[in-house]
């Protein structure tokens, strides 16, 4: 297991723990008792029915590239992908990048689909799937700065957090629409520098190759680009519901401006760069933001956690079903060893 995984999320746990005696364990506990067992699976069934909508999404770009995997199967790889980005180092380019990779690699393997298809599949739906939480996230804050009082600092950070993410999700939109192959050029002047050479020269025709990949989306058909839009849509309407419905069985009534806005700092929490999951980070964030909203810090701190307590146990779910595709997130392959389906399992 990684060392820097294993401290990071250490010190997360530990940042965790002290927001927790300093609000106080007791009120904590009140506060999560008014959720029942019930009440945590209904939770639990919006955050993977919405995971079921971006699998539905991931399905319908791997049918762009011709790829024919049944439903089961997609959704099962798309919550390992989902797993693996949270025990990743979270922020927009795990998201872009670190989840899908593994996605890729396993379709190559249990269905011998092209690893550049399957990353370009699953990168598609992604920025779709961002462009639409973008659409939520700058309402929510819209909303949040028009009808509540933030201190200046906080609403500088969420909008520089905003552009930042914007930016990127555009980056990754719009190239490949108007085929620019951005990332290539970057890469081709970058060669330009001799000590970058040897690295660059490795990976510039696969870099190249995905920009292709992903133009080809675009291109097919604009079926698949609306649909994929109406899908990603749906889930992020469910996540929002889910945040409400939350903070509803705790007891507090919060409005659909509110309910916008911890949407928006939830999302761009989970989209900095910052420790696995954003532990510590994520939670301080909803205790500081609840508690200016007035709706409470312990309140703030319970739905952190139920939060957590729902996406661990997403993540659990997920470790049953890596060893079905011969695949471990924390076991390194030998160099030079050969997957069952061929090919080196361990690369791009």
């Amino acid at each position: 297991m990684n060392k820097t995984f294993v401290i990071s999320t250490s010190l997360g746990l530990i940042f965790v723990i002290i927001l927790i005696f300093i609000i106080g364990p007791k009120n904590i506990l009140q506060m999560i008792g008014h959720l029942s067992f019930l009440d945590f699976f209904i939770l639990f069934f919006l955050s993977y029915a919405a995971l079921f909508f971006s699998a539905l999404s991931f399905n319908n770009a791997l049918n762009v590239y011709d790829a024919k995997i049944s439903l089961k199967h997609v959704t099962n790889i798309k919550l390992i992908g989902y797993s693996a980005n949270y025990i990743a180092p979270s922020g927009i380019f795990a998201g872009f990048i670190g989840g899908d990779a593994i996605m890729a690699l396993i379709l190559k393997k249990h269905s011998g689909l092209e690893f550049k298809r399957g990353f370009s599949a699953g990168l598609a739906a992604k920025v779709i799937e961002f462009a639409i939480f973008l659409v939520f996230i700058y309402l929510g804050l819209i909303l949040g700065f028009r009808y509540f009082y933030l201190p200046p600092e906080i609403w500088y950070l969420l909008l520089i957090a905003a552009i930042f993410v914007g930016i990127v999700t555009l980056i990754f939109l719009i190239n490949p629409i108007i085929d620019n192959r951005f990332f290539t050029k970057i890469l081709r002047y970058m060669a330009r520098f001799k000590f970058l050479n040897s690295v660059i020269f490795k990976i510039l025709k696969h870099i190249n190759s995905f920009e292709k990949e992903l133009h080809l989306f675009y291109v097919k058909g604009k079926k698949y680009l609306f649909l994929s839009l109406f899908l990603s849509l749906i889930e992020t309407a469910m996540l929002v519901f889910q945040i409400w419905l939350l903070v509803h069985f705790l007891g507090i009534n919060m409005g659909f401006s509110k309910t916008l806005l911890v949407f928006s700092v939830s999302m761009l929490v989970f989209a900095l760069p910052l420790a696995p999951g954003s532990a510590g980070t994520y939670e301080l964030s909803q205790v500081g933001l609840f508690d200016i909203l007035g709706l409470g810090s312990d309140v703030g701190l319970a739905f952190s956690l139920i939060m957590r307590a729902i996406n661990i146990l997403m993540v659990a779910i997920s470790f049953f079903l890596v060893p079905h595709y011969g695949f471990h997130m924390f076991k390194k392959r030998i160099a030079g060893e050969k997957s069952e389906g061929g090919g080196n399992f361990g690369e791009f």
